[in-house]
């Protein structure tokens, strides 16, 4: 007697793409982020 709640066999899911669109303005958001808090905290103070 086969099994009924067995899955359907369907072909094997593919892989994610490497590089979405969301990742790629992720990583750019917190390298932005990043770069400017970096610059923040280096340059030299206003006061003389």
């Amino acid at each position: 007697m086969p099994d009924v709640v067995s899955r359907p066999r369907t072909e094997p899911e593919e892989d994610p793409a490497r590089f979405t669109r969301r990742r790629l303005w992720r990583w750019l958001a917190i390298l932005t982020i990043g770069t400017a808090t970096m610059v923040a905290c280096w340059q030299d103070p206003l006061y003389p």
